[in-house]
């Protein structure tokens, strides 16, 4: 199912696990129709979109909203027979294994962006640096008479036992970004036996990456390995939160954007492309995700850590390493 949003409305519609973001118009066969798959939260596809609608009013822009899995499953079954013509916020891993479905993209522009972020082969650009913190609510420690934890070690103290929540990363981006960072900062031995002790305090093992703040949120634990961003957000509407970093680094992981092969042959493409690669990466960063992707820009968010000190995370877009670490996961 199609959701169609006017220039005057959004609407919102769910197919199973599809939801669409358009403009009434054509197929993307004509040369002014664009289709955009993106993993990208709602309100950030809404500001993109209506930002894209200004800035190219002659085209007709249409982007779908789809999870990040079912939207890989769906480039590698499709290849360059896709409907889309540009894939968007596809996290790093997943946008790897169908890059061979991806337009090869000029070198000279990657060196826009921040080296660490840089696909080698060139096959999609970064769209987002988005890091996991610690995050804690300071009033249900207090509440308890504790005091924040300042290293992984403390978070294995009985004290903490119950208050402490994380992503499964069986399950969940985030939650396997903090295993890889510790793999690659421990060693894999020591690594996986710090989460079998960390597990005797884990009030719940979530399902997704937003969970530990969720439950921060709602007092039902003290401690959560989340998402920089949500605590932020939270913390930003009064919500008692405090993001803390431990010396090994923020988790990391990049998500791309890419041009399905084949597809930039066409103007209205390329430019939509270039202006999402840019002015589309500024518009997130400034209002949503402030981690640094383009070299000559910052952002600044109110209070989102700066200069953040991010993790080793070599080898965080490795699907066989990853389903590799994923084996000895227990819990």
């Amino acid at each position: 199912m199609v959701a169609a949003i006017s220039r005057r409305r959004f609407c919102w519609i769910a197919a199973g696990a599809l939801a669409v973001l358009a403009l009434p118009g054509c197929s993307s066969a004509n040369d002014g129709t664009v289709v955009i798959y993106s993993c990208a939260e709602g309100v950030r596809n809404e500001s993109l979109i209506t930002a894209m609608h200004a800035r190219f009013p002659e085209y007709d822009i249409r982007l779908h909203y789809i999870p990040t899995g079912n939207c890989a499953a769906k480039l590698r079954m499709e290849g360059s027979q896709s409907e889309a013509d540009i894939v968007l916020d596809l996290e790093g891993g997943y946008i790897k294994q169908v890059s061979e479905w991806l337009d090869q993209l000029p070198a000279q522009d990657a060196k826009r962006y921040c080296a660490d972020l840089v696909d080698p082969d060139h096959r999609y650009f970064p769209f987002a640096r988005e890091s996991a913190c610690i995050a804690v609510n300071e009033t249900t420690l207090s509440a308890h008479g504790l005091e924040a934890p300042q290293s992984y070690e403390d978070l294995t103290d009985p004290q903490y036992k119950g208050l402490v929540t994380m992503p499964n990363p069986k399950s969940s981006g985030t939650g396997y970004n903090f295993v890889k960072s510790l793999v690659n900062a421990w060693g894999e031995d020591e690594a996986f036996d710090y989460f079998d002790r960390l597990a005797d305090n884990v009030y719940q093992f979530t399902s997704s990456g937003s969970g530990p703040v969720n439950a921060l949120v709602q007092g039902e634990a003290a401690i959560g390995l989340g998402m920089t961003f949500q605590a932020v957000s939270e913390i930003n509407q009064g919500v008692p939160l405090k993001v803390l970093f431990f010396e090994e680094g923020a988790p990391w992981a990049v998500y791309g954007m890419g041009i399905v092969e084949g597809k930039g042959s066409r103007a209205a493409v390329r430019e939509v492309f270039d202006w999402l690669s840019t002015e589309g990466v500024k518009i997130d960063n400034e209002t949503y995700v402030p981690d640094q992707v383009l070299a000559d820009f910052k952002a600044e968010i109110p209070n989102y850590p700066t200069d953040i000190d991010y993790a080793d995370m070599t080898g965080i877009t490795d699907p066989d390493e990853k389903k590799r670490l994923l084996g000895r996961w227990k819990y």
